[in-house]
């Protein structure tokens, strides 16, 4: 046998590589392994400098934030030495001392510069009257209430824009504030705020705020102690900072390449975070970071410093060149090295060729036999083969294993594949086996009963391959055989299953639904108004939780035409709300949001089975979040026609694949059926929704583009619009509940009571519908889909205009506590009664009204 003689090119890359070459690879090594020492060494040195200028950096921001509040501090020391010096300064002494500081150009940041005076509850009227006297005819100190002790601010300067709405606020009636102030007072010294929300925030982005107090005193009176100090007090000259503006000021318009965070706080506490300039979609590590801590005025700052990309770049690039000089070294001496080593025998490398090729050859043939022998054991299948010519009958040891057998090769007088057949089966075998043979198809499976060894039926499943000569003759049969004597088994027990589950859940609720249909129906007399509600609701929810059995149990019914259904004429938009607040969890677990397009109209009514309709709802939404990215948006549209309503749902999904149009409303159908798809489901959603559709008179379809997601939609016919029963002169109230059952008792009990009643199921529907509608009161359940609703209360309670919001608090939480400077915040505990719920409505309502 010859071999090719091999080209100059192959010998060179063999011979590049071989023993031979084994002392140019070592020069290779070596020069590469000392420029990497270099390289490494130089890459200290300029991460060691790197960071000595970015913790200089940060020592300097730090310095000039210190000595920036050195200043403030002394312009407030000035400001109360003027009050000790003259006793007593006017407002136009206050403005021009204020001026000749220049604030604007000398310190930028600050906010203003004024004056709080302690005013005893005694001396609040005569308060009152001199402020109102200089020319200030609605001057008040708020927040109202009655308290021992005010400390309204009297002067701020600048007096005009956003400081106009500080004029007399009691700086010592919020806690942080009043801690700050009793600090000052007490010690003597500046003192200031921990994390606030300045009330000059009227307009813009909300800034973090910060206050600084220096207390001024009576000049004839004692200030031994903290005691005596706090009743010699007159108030305090103060700064109001809002800590953005304070910021720019110190460090002005400098690109430091770092971000700076800064807790008002001795740790990282993200509730106390006052400043940063790390953007929102920043994600970068810094390469240097460091936290410094500095101590002022009774406070501890913590300050966050990390490096930005822009800085980590400005290094020097040494190193790449000593990386590039070296390697070129390097490869200089390989080459040199190995022309010297490169002579090699030609017979040598062909001799090792011919070895290798024999190897590889063994090799594979020895593969091929492993992977047979292997598919054959992974599988758990038996082999069998039938030659039609001679009528011999071969079967692996799997196969008769299967069938009882000792598992070692055919078996002495092993029976023929006929009389391993069940009697009753043979027929039918023999019959298809002459079909397959007569057949042009080669392949087939087929299911057969064969006879264990005991005399049992086996459940099995043979699949087959017909040999055939030139002439198209079957010469032999040759398959693989499965036992489905497990998942015969399964599939009795699903079926038992399902006749268990279907006795035994319909016959209780079948009674269930028949005592509570008899109750209502009046068959044991007159049903009390107050308990109707309840029945009506227990009856409603048994007729539901039969008709889910009914579907899970006997999806044949569509089949065959059997599904009731029970239709009402149904406002269009409140449907797509509900089912939109339904899937509100689902699509938060996904990061994805859905929101209704525009408004339905009111008289947009469709005649549906209300339930079927949210099941359809239900399925299309889920199917639309699962296949959307996070952070996109899946869009609800309705678009009404003359006697047509289109509702389209959009998702930005990947599409559907052009192949799955045929199949997309068909049964157990999905696009992705492999083992590893990442969207679950049963593949019945969308066949289920196209039969409840249809069934309502609608249709059905959908509209895709790849890679720019999928609307699916369907048509029903529209009818007259429903109206509303709501006096436009009722009190209005917001119900706030996430469980249907719950929140449509509460919206009939208030109903009855004369009330007009808006209900929402989250947070977010909430929010939007006290900002567009006033209410009266609202009812509130603390656990909702889309948080906790102590968040709703607080925010209710920062707004001013909300501030008196009667609220009623209606939850199963068993840790809430009203607050008891709150007279406006009610709490039941459920369940409760329509006594229980207008008694605590009427208390808070009266409130609201006396306040």
């Amino acid at each position: 046998m010859s071999y090719p003689r091999s080209d100059s090119g192959a010998s060179t890359w063999r011979a590049l590589f071989s023993r031979r070459s084994a002392l140019a690879w070592l020069v290779l090594c070596t020069a590469l392994l000392a420029q990497l020492a270099v390289y490494l060494h130089l890459r200290h040195q300029e991460r060691e400098a790197a960071g000595q200028q970015f913790a200089l950096i940060a020592d300097r921001i730090t310095e000039s934030i210190g000595r920036r509040l050195a200043f403030h501090e002394q312009i407030l020391l000035a400001g109360a030495a003027l009050f000790e010096l003259h006793g007593e300064v006017s407002r136009q002494q206050w403005q021009g001392y204020v001026e000749r500081l220049a604030l604007s150009e000398r310190y930028p940041g600050i906010q203003g510069v004024g004056f709080s005076r302690v005013v005893p509850a005694a001396e609040r009227a005569a308060h009152l009257e001199g402020i109102r006297a200089e020319g200030f005819p609605d001057y008040a100190i708020y927040p109202p209430g009655e308290r021992e002790l005010y400390m309204p601010i009297v002067y701020l300067e600048p007096f005009s824009g956003r400081n106009l709405t500080a004029f007399g606020y009691d700086m010592y009636s919020e806690p942080i504030r009043r801690q700050a102030m009793q600090r000052a007072g007490e010690t003597g010294e500046p003192s200031i705020t921990g994390k606030v929300v300045l009330v000059q925030e009227i307009q813009g982005p909300v800034q973090a705020g910060l206050l600084m107090y220096v207390p001024v005193y009576r000049q004839d009176a004692s200030l031994d102690g903290a005691m005596a100090r706090m009743q010699a007090l007159r108030g305090f000259v103060y700064s109001p900072y809002r800590v953005d503006d304070l910021m720019r000021g110190i460090l002005g318009a400098a690109d430091l390449s770092l971000d700076l965070t800064i807790y008002a706080s001795d740790r990282l506490d993200p509730l106390q975070q006052i400043y940063t300039t790390r953007p929102a979609d920043l994600d970068h590590k810094p390469r240097f970071a460091l936290l410094r801590q500095l101590e002022h005025h009774g406070q501890t700052w913590t300050l966050q410093l990390g490096s930005l990309p822009d800085f980590e770049s400005e290094a020097p690039l040494r190193g790449p060149l000593v990386v590039l000089l070296g390697t070129a070294l390097g490869l200089l001496l390989f080459f040199l090295t190995f022309t010297l080593l490169s002579r090699q025998s030609r017979a040598e490398a062909l001799a090792r060729r011919m070895t290798e090729d024999t190897r590889q050859s063994r090799q594979a043939l020895r593969q091929s036999e492993e992977r047979l022998a292997l598919a054959l054991k992974g599988s758990n299948d038996g082999l069998w083969d039938i030659n039609l010519e001679d009528h011999s009958f071969y079967a692996s040891p799997r196969a008769w294993q299967i069938l009882g057998y000792p598992p070692h090769d055919q078996p002495a007088g092993a029976p023929s594949w006929e009389r391993l057949m069940s009697p009753e089966d043979l027929a039918a075998g023999r019959e298809e086996l002459t079909t397959i043979l007569s057949s042009t198809s080669n392949h087939f499976t087929s299911e057969a009963r064969l006879l264990h060894c005991d005399g049992h039926r086996v459940p099995t499943l043979l699949r087959g391959f017909v040999q055939r000569d030139s002439h198209d003759r079957p010469l032999r049969v040759s398959g693989t055989i499965m036992d489905l004597t497990e998942r015969k088994r399964i599939e009795q027990l699903k079926r038992e299953f399902v006749s268990t589950v279907s006795h035994e859940l319909r016959t209780p609720l079948t009674s269930i639904r028949g005592s509570l249909g008899l109750i209502t129906g009046g068959a044991l007399g007159e049903v009390p108004e107050t308990m109707r509600p309840l029945l009506d609701i227990a009856h409603q929810n048994s007729l539901r939780l039969s008709h889910l059995i009914n579907d899970l149990l006997d999806l044949e019914k569509m089949e065959a035409g059997k599904m009731r259904f029970s239709l009402a004429d149904e406002s269009l938009g409140p449907q797509l709300e509900e089912a939109l607040d339904a899937a509100e969890s689902f699509a938060a677990e996904h990061q994805v949001g859905c929101r209704l397009s525009g408004e339905v109209p009111q008289s947009c009514c469709v005649r549906v089975d209300a339930q079927r309709l949210q099941q359809v709802l239900g399925n299309l939404l889920s199917n639309a979040i699962k296949h959307s990215p996070p952070g996109s948006e899946v869009v609800v549209g309705c678009t009404p026609g003359d006697s047509r309503v289109r509702v389209n749902i959009s998702d930005t999904g990947p599409g559907i694949p052009e192949t799955f149009h045929e199949r997309m409303f068909t049964r157990f159908a999905q696009a992705d059926s492999s083992d590893s798809r990442t969207m679950g489901g049963s593949g019945l959603g969308l066949a289920i929704s196209k039969e409840l559709i249809e069934r309502m008179g609608g249709t059905i379809g959908f509209d895709t583009r790849a890679g720019e997601g999928t609307t699916v939609w369907f048509e029903l016919p529209t009818q007259d619009a429903l109206t509303s029963e709501d006096d436009p002169d009722q009190p209005r109230l917001l119900v706030i509940e996430d469980e249907p059952d719950t929140g449509r008792l509460l919206h009939m009990m208030l109903r009855n009571a004369g009330y007009a009643v808006d209900r929402v199921q989250s947070l977010h529907a909430a929010r939007e519908r006290i900002l567009s509608q006033s209410y009266a009161a609202l009812t509130l359940d603390l656990h909702l889909p889309d948080g906790n609703g102590r968040e709703l209360i607080e925010e209710l309670r920062r707004d001013p205009a909300t501030r008196r919001l009667p609220i009623v608090v209606i939850s199963a939480a068993n840790n809430f506590r009203v607050p008891e400077d709150d007279p406006y915040l009610s709490w039941l505990h459920k369940p409760i009664s329509d006594a229980q719920l207008l008694t605590a409505l009427g208390r808070v309502l009266e409130v609201g009204v006396v306040g």
